[in-house]
């Protein structure tokens, strides 16, 4: 029959299994490869990238629907967005290869297998944006050991989105926005404070993200270095009123698959746990809340589940908290008229 679809032809214009029998992509058999079987797409040698007018001209009362671009979301995508939906920000701060994109891909990829920590993925507006950071990690992407594409210091501040709902309850949708921002710019702002007030996602967030990448912990030479930063960033965050009393702050230590690898573990579980006892110490009480996690969002070895540890984070942060008040102490006994004023007085109008 003239228009027959090829018994072994493939959707991929690159696929030379008609002719040698072997699927480019290494699956065995052809019938496991999503793309054998289907007709390729027939490429027009004069398309010059411009879309046909008739295409482009929507009469005005068209009923069309408007679908999402895909790509990480802007400042006012997000704008756009919290005018119908509430949700819920969470930022992500850690220097380069720290693993803040990685956090982010893991995440999406577990859902790709179904549910995760009680939840369901309800959808995202930043699915081709998701798709291209996770690409790398694949075996489509022909890599040996799989990578994460990095994000850089000119793109800005992005957000990644995730509309989630409790399992058995699909009325009830959440919405998470993950921040992305490059690495070198929160190292900048670390050793610079006056950059403190250009990040607007940090008194922004209802959680706080801090990486200590444990990579470098596991290296005794990059080791001090690795918790210094954590530390100077917070404090300098706190020094400039990035965050404060209310403040939800979650110190999370990544790639602890590296960290179980380690011949010396005794000893980093331990220098592990003095430096959030300091921490602890110095910040604590300067914050709503100090916590800490360990996660490995991707082990090779397959020592750890897929997405180790985001299930704790995620429940968190799709958990509301009652708002932070500062205690209280009682007012002293009040005999003048001098100190009814004051009682009777705000507290907040007092400079």
């Amino acid at each position: 029959m003239e228009n027959e679809i090829d018994p072994i032809g493939c959707r991929k214009t690159d696929c030379l299994v008609a002719t040698t029998g072997s699927c480019a992509d290494g699956h065995t058999p052809l019938a496991a490869c999503p793309n054998f079987g289907g007709q390729q797409l027939e490429v027009d040698d004069a398309y010059d990238g411009e879309l046909d007018e008739d295409l482009v001209d929507v009469p005005a009362d068209s009923d069309r629907v408007s679908l999402p671009l895909g790509d990480a979301l802007t400042v006012d995508d997000v704008a756009r967005l919290l005018r119908r939906h509430a949700a819920t920000f969470v930022t992500v701060i850690g220097d380069s290869h720290s693993g803040k994109t990685t956090l982010i891909c893991a995440l999406y990829d577990r859902f790709l297998r179904g549910t995760f920590g009680s939840l369901s993925f309800a959808g995202s507006q930043t699915l081709i944006a998701l798709e291209r950071r996770s690409h790398h990690a694949r075996v489509d992407s022909g890599r040996a050991t799989p990578e994460t594409a990095r994000t850089s210091h000119l793109d800005g501040l992005r957000y990644f989105h995730f509309a989630l709902a409790p399992n058995g309850s699909p009325d009830k949708r959440l919405d998470l926005l993950l921040s992305d921002r490059s690495g070198e710019v929160y190292r900048n702002a670390r050793n610079d404070s006056s950059l403190v007030g250009s990040l607007p996602e940090i008194p922004q967030a209802d959680r706080v993200v801090l990486l200590l990448d444990g990579r470098r912990v596991a290296d005794p030479i990059e080791r001090a270095g690795a918790l210094q930063s954590v530390r100077q960033t917070l404090r300098a965050f706190l020094d400039n009123d990035a965050l404060g009393p209310t403040s939800i702050v979650q110190v999370v230590t990544t790639k602890v698959d590296l960290i179980a690898e380690s011949l010396d573990q005794k000893e980093l579980d331990d220098t592990l746990a003095s430096f959030r006892d300091r921490l602890s110490s110095q910040f604590g009480q300067r914050l709503g809340s100090l916590s800490f996690y360990d996660i490995a969002a991707r082990d090779p070895t397959s020592r750890f589940a897929a997405a180790h540890g985001l299930d704790t984070l995620l429940a968190d942060w799709t958990t509301s908290r009652a708002l932070y008040t500062r205690p209280t102490s009682p007012l002293p006994a009040l005999h003048s008229e001098f100190d009814r004023l004051l009682a009777r007085t705000r507290m907040e109008a007092i400079p």
